[in-house]
Formats: structure tokens, C-alpha cells, sequence
């Protein structure tokens, strides 16, 4: 009579790493939750396809370590096409799509009606399923990362930015961990990749900001709602690290982080994220000098050879150095993709109204 109970038993099991078990246990409490409430089409059903599916997508990625590696991208989809494990890998993704969009499609029928109405007129009830819905997205993301289609993963994650933003707010770490983890497959895009993380950076930096007022430290860090708005960011611009000296200077707040572990994460976090931003503007910097004197090549060919030795000795007979550059934006690429011993931290929920894990 109560089979969200099951969904309790079900963590534990996924805690344990016992993904066989707490899948069966997931598909019994849907079975049940269908005949409870008269149907697979029921709001209610939702929950139950969404830890479903997150079971699935637990399970897959403990399996392949989670590890998606740029460079060899293409060599692991040859080799593992034929790999029976691989095989079974795919049809737990095609289970983990089926429920997944069985909940997104209750979801978006069952919120049309509201969808035009601003959200401080709507009650929990209705904002929670919202949460639903972004949260759908987000595992959409995953599933597609996991099948290395960062385009539609690219998609996904967007569509799970614009719900949480507008239904949950606008620093909330749930919202961070998003940018976040939409920065690390925005591969050939640096300059959005670092507006993600530069948004995911600020959020950190309010957080850190309401940890440094408990502590009654007179430290104030810049922080601007609107940069949270920004739809795009010079890699020069001062507000970048505006805040970075501070961070990592101040003498009170250094102090401060011996004993206040709260302190000490968040200042972790924030620069893991730098390190990051740091990656991204040297991977621009490379694209930048690239196109430049591509360009001034191209302009040297079309000019009877006029300006030809000039750019010889830039790029030197064999293009040596225009394929040096090259290979300099994919190194610096690589490496600011990789993960850090912090990524898991920024997804921590917060403890408030608005937390993810209240309603999912």
C-alpha cells in the first residue's frame, strides 16, 4: 500500500553499490505504485520511472569507471561494438531512455496548463514537479554522455539549466553542479565553457560568502546577481577573478579554514574551478593566436605572395608551428576536462527549502 517505501530501500542498496538489487527493488515498487494508482500515466508514476532509470545510470557508469576520454573517442566506439558487456551496457541505456521519457512525457502533459504562469503564483506542489522535470533532464544529459553524444547531453543540460533556474533559484548549488558538468562536454567550445564555469564559480562564491557572515569575518566578496544572467564573457575580463585574491589571501579567511570545515570546502571548490577557468583561457588564448595568423596566412596567399616570407617565418615552411598550435589547443583542452578531486562536492544539496533531494 505504500510502495514509495521501496525507494528508501532501493538507496540503501544503490549506497552498497548492489545495482542488481536495488533495481529489482525499484521494479516492484513501480509495479505496485501502477495497480495503487490505476495505471503507468499517473503523476504519481513519476518518482518511480526517474529513480528507475538513475538506477540504470548508476550501474552503467560504475561499470565503464565513468571514464569519457576525448582523445579516444572513436578508438573505444570500434572496439566496443562487438564487446558483449557493451551490448549490455546499451540495453541498460535503452531501458534507462524508455522510463526516463515515460516520466518526461507525464510530466510535460501534466504541466502545460502552467507553463505560462509565473512561478511565484504556483504552489510546491506543482514547482516540485517542475524540479521533476529538470531533474529528467539532467539524467537525459548523463544517459547521453554516457553514450558519448555530447551534442544531445549539450541539449539536455541546457533545457535542465532554464527549469532549475526558473523553478528553483538562481544560486542554488543544484544550479552550480549543472553548469559545472555541462562546462566538462562543451568540448569545442571554450568561450561557453567558461561562462559555465565562470556561473558555477559565482554561485560557489555566495555560499562561501554566507559561511565567511557566519563566522563574523569582515570579508566581503564581489558578487553580482546579474553576472548569473551574462549570456556570454570575455576570457580578459576583470570580473573573471575578481574575488580570487581574496580567496586565496586573505590572512583571516586562511585562519578561518583550519578549524571551519564548511569554509575550507567552499574555498576548495572555488579553486578547483579557477584551475579550470585558468585551462580554458589558455586553451582560448592558443585558438586566438590560431585564427589570427591563419587569417594572415590566408590574406598572405591572396596577396601574389607579397607578404609569404613574413608568414613563413610564423609558421615556418611545413606549417610546423600552425601544427604545434594545433596540437597545444587540444592538450590545454584535455586537461581542463579532467576531473578534480572536488567535482562530486559542488552537487552537495543544500540545506534549505529549495534542496533537490527534498523533492526527488
Amino acid at each position: 500500500s505504500e510502495p514509495e517505501k521501496l525507494i528508501a530501500l532501493s538507496k540503501e542498496q544503490l549506497r552498497n553499490n548492489n545495482f542488481n538489487q536495488s533495481i529489482d527493488i525499484l521494479k516492484n515498487a513501480i509495479n505496485l505504485a501502477e495497480k495503487k494508482f490505476g495505471g503507468e500515466s499517473d503523476i504519481e508514476l513519476v518518482l518511480f520511472y526517474n529513480k528507475y532509470a538513475d538506477a540504470f545510470l548508476e550501474k552503467i557508469m560504475l561499470a565503464s569507471n565513468n571514464d569519457i576520454n576525448v582523445s579516444n573517442i572513436k578508438e573505444t566506439a570500434t572496439e566496443n561494438s562487438n564487446n558483449p558487456k557493451t551490448n549490455k551496457q546499451k540495453l541498460e541505456s535503452q531501458i534507462a531512455f524508455e522510463y526516463l521519457n515515460k516520466a518526461n512525457i507525464i510530466l510535460k502533459k501534466y504541466l502545460e496548463k502552467y507553463d505560462d504562469k509565473d512561478p511565484s503564483t504556483l504552489d510546491k506542489e506543482i514547482i516540485k514537479y517542475y524540479l521533476y522535470l529538470g531533474y529528467n533532464y539532467n539524467l537525459f544529459a548523463i544517459l547521453e554522455k554516457i553514450n558519448l553524444d555530447f551534442e544531445k547531453a549539450t541539449e539536455y543540460y541546457k533545457l535542465s539549466i532554464n527549469y532549475t533556474k526558473k523553478y528553483e533559484n538562481k544560486f542554488s548549488r543544484n544550479l552550480a553542479s549543472l553548469y559545472f558538468e555541462l562546462a566538462q562536454i562543451l568540448i569545442y567550445d571554450p568561450f561557453n565553457c567558461l561562462l559555465c564555469l565562470y556561473k558555477s564559480k559565482v554561485i560557489m562564491e555566495y555560499y562561501l560568502q554566507n559561511e565567511i557572515n557566519k563566522a563574523n569575518l569582515d570579508i566581503k566578496l564581489i558578487i553580482d546577481e546579474k553576472d548569473l544572467d551574462l549570456d556570454k564573457i570575455s576570457y580578459n575580463s576583470d570580473k573573471i577573478f575578481k574575488n580570487k585574491k581574496i580567496i586565496e589571501s586573505n590572512v583571516d579567511l586562511i585562519k578561518e579554514m583550519e578549524a571551519n570545515l564548511d569554509i575550507k570546502e567552499f574555498v576548495d571548490i572555488i579553486k578547483d574551478i579557477n584551475n579550470k577557468i585558468e585551462n580554458v583561457i589558455s586553451e582560448i588564448n592558443e585558438y586566438v593566436f590560431y585564427v589570427k595568423n591563419k587569417e594572415q596566412k590566408e590574406k598572405g596567399e591572396n596577396n601574389n605572395g607579397n607578404s609569404q616570407e613574413n608568414l613563413d617565418f610564423d609558421f615556418g615552411v611545413n606549417n610546423d608551428v600552425f601544427n604545434m598550435k594545433m596540437n597545444k589547443i587540444g592538450v590545454i583542452n584535455l586537461k581542463r576536462s579532467e576531473p578534480t578531486n572536488n567535482d562530486s562536492d559542488i552537487k552537495k544539496m543544500e540545506e534549505e527549502d529549495y534542496s533537490k533531494e527534498k523533492y526527488i
